[in-house]
């Protein structure tokens, strides 16, 4: 099996503009199965050969499936073959190696300086880190509470003119205390996009590859792009989020308490696309959560506990017309209920 898999080098397949179809991802999961079984022939390869070869989106798709299967989601997947095909204490020492490739210089030499990679070789030494599927909360040194999401990392390094942090992947949550110290130090969230400034307030700071998402519940917070200046500076009111990236801020939108149901534990969408909170419920698991196009704009209303991630694909089995469908225990999608 791990020569038939290796022959994809999905590393070296060329890149299409256009990204694979629901279906098509649909499919190269299925053939990833089909290899996968131990009956896999001759025939079944060759017929696996003849669809990748078939559109470039075949072959896109096919190493969307590679790189969730992947255990070291910052190497490459053909790597990846290699190390999880060894065993015993063989196995072990090349997972350690990995580890230090991705923490040290071969990442930033063989990926590139791209904002994930950055934020994951920061991360892996933060003061506060969480897993995926975890959450956690912080009482910082001035009384200043921190909440962290799933697959978070950041820092808090005060000093006698700054209260920062630091946010290096995933989202935080924060809730600003009065400085005790006079004069009172400003309270400051840095990231790789700009810098915001508390101004006596409770908000969410989420990153997304080069963007942030700010949410503010409570007070205002002031944004200054990285690349922009003082001069683009802006001041967010409570009840809005927006997104920004270094060099500018985009359009505020209304935002209400239901956005910081994380820290509890909890989903709670209001009228949501169904395609939206499986994007939001598939951050806190691990693998691929799809779901089909026919079905992505139903809507929902509810509460839902993000711990158990099963349970509530089960409720919605249950509450709306579809059926999830397993196709590997690492690739789950939601599909219509007649849809066998």
């Amino acid at each position: 099996m791990q020569d038939r898999l290796h022959l994809s080098r999905p590393a070296d397949l060329p890149n299409t503009p256009e990204p694979p179809s629901f279906e098509q991802l649909q499919q190269a999961a299925e053939w990833f199965a089909v290899l996968r079984a131990d009956d896999a022939d001759a025939t079944q390869q060759q017929r696996w050969r003849q669809w990748l070869e078939r559109d470039a989106r075949h072959r896109a798709a096919w190493k969307r499936v590679e790189a969730v299967n992947a255990e070291f989601g910052l190497l490459p997947a053909s790597v990846n073959h290699r190390v999880l095909s060894r065993d015993g204490a063989r196995r072990r020492r090349a997972i350690k190696t990995l580890a230090w490739l991705a923490a040290g210089i071969g990442v930033a030499g063989s990926l590139g300086s791209s904002p994930q990679v950055r934020g994951y070789v920061a991360g892996l030494n933060a003061q506060f880190r969480t897993a995926l599927g975890q959450t956690s909360q912080q009482q910082l040194a001035d009384g200043t509470t921190l909440w962290l999401n799933t697959a978070s990392a950041a820092d808090a390094p005060f000093n006698d003119q700054l209260r920062r942090i630091a946010l290096y992947r995933g989202e935080i949550m924060v809730q600003s205390a009065h400085d005790q110290r006079q004069p009172a130090r400003p309270l400051v969230v840095d990231a790789l996009a700009g810098r915001m400034e508390a101004l006596g307030t409770r908000f969410l700071v989420r990153l997304d590859g080069d963007q942030v998402l700010l949410t503010v519940l409570q007070g205002r917070v002031r944004i200054t792009p990285a690349s922009a200046g003082p001069a683009a500076a802006q001041v967010i009111e409570a009840g809005h989020r927006v997104r920004f990236d270094r060099h500018g801020i985009g359009q505020t939108s209304a935002a209400d308490d239901s956005m910081a149901a994380w820290s509890r534990q909890l989903l709670m969408p209001d009228d949501m696309r169904l395609d939206d909170f499986l994007a939001e419920l598939g951050r806190y698991r691990s693998g691929y959560l799809g779901c089909a196009p026919e079905v992505a704009g139903l809507r929902l209303v509810g509460v839902y506990p993000i711990g158990d991630t099963d349970r509530v694909l089960k409720a919605l089995e249950a509450t709306l017309p579809v059926r999830v469908r397993r196709t590997l225990p690492w690739w789950v999608t939601v599909v219509p209920a007649e849809r066998s």
